[in-house]
């Protein structure tokens, strides 16, 4: 499972090194972002609650045709069927054991939609037995950024807007992820950390060739930080977030 990381460091450099040929979206200056959260659903009839959902836009790489495209998106997934919506359950993370046969994900799949989502870290809680999960901020050792591997949709609004969304692939955890991610119905998960010999499969190969490079991220290859509970509250975003604290 992956529900929240963090892109702290401008990532033109990496996506263009990657075989990325055009970067599309905002010409506003790169900001770091220590709390990146899926979008929210929106508030059923009859809430209480006034304040907008909140949309979430992450950058993405992807192909289109024979050219390398970065763009922003919305996460998590919205289904090609789903209006131009987030729909009210989780698409954050895409399961790749299942993601072939889900009605979520299958289209995404089989038509070869994988992105890139680059990435600083991500955030995982730990049940280490207290009243409070301890969270960690992880990521692959001596890295300044890292990319997952994802699946992208179009989905067309009522209207007619086109939404353009992603989900983060999930697998297995390896050791030091079950260590840490040891709580809840999606225990014992990571996101899909795509290596660099791995990027180009991924990306631009074909069905069965982006299987093969499905697998566990080596434990011995990450680093694992405990950090506060402020993370714990997706609006808060602030480098505070990454100070590395004592474990209980």
């Amino acid at each position: 499972m992956c529900g929240r990381y963090h892109l702290v460091a401008d990532p033109e450099d990496l996506l263009r090194s990657g075989g990325i040929d055009t970067l599309r979206g905002p010409d506003d200056p790169f900001e770091p972002r220590y709390n990146i959260a899926p979008s929210e659903p929106p508030h059923p009839p009859g809430s209480r609650r006034t304040a907008p959902p909140r949309l979430t836009h992450v950058p993405i790489a992807r192909r289109e045709g024979d050219v390398g495209v970065a763009e922003p998106a919305v996460w998590p997934l919205v289904p090609a069927w789903s209006k131009g919506e987030v729909t009210r359950y989780s698409t954050a993370n895409a399961r790749s054991e299942t993601m072939h046969e889900s009605r979520t994900y299958r289209h995404a799949w089989e038509r070869g939609q994988r992105c890139l989502i680059p990435a600083t870290g991500f955030y995982e809680w730990q049940d280490a037995g207290g009243r409070v999960k301890q969270p960690w901020s992880l990521a692959p050792l001596n890295e300044d950024f890292f990319l997952f591997g994802g699946l992208w949709e179009r989905s067309r609004s009522e209207d007619g807007e086109e939404v353009l969304s992603c989900t983060i692939v999930t697998v297995a955890a390896n050791p030091l992820m079950r260590e840490i991610h040891n709580a809840g119905k999606n225990r014992h998960r990571m996101p899909l950390i795509l290596p660099d010999e791995a990027r180009g499969a991924w990306l631009a190969g074909s069905v069965d060739e982006a299987a093969t490079v499905i697998g566990s991220f080596p434990a011995d290859e990450m680093t694992a930080t405990p950090i506060g509970t402020a993370v714990n509250n997706p609006g808060f975003d602030d480098p505070k977030l990454l100070e590395q604290i004592a474990a209980e």
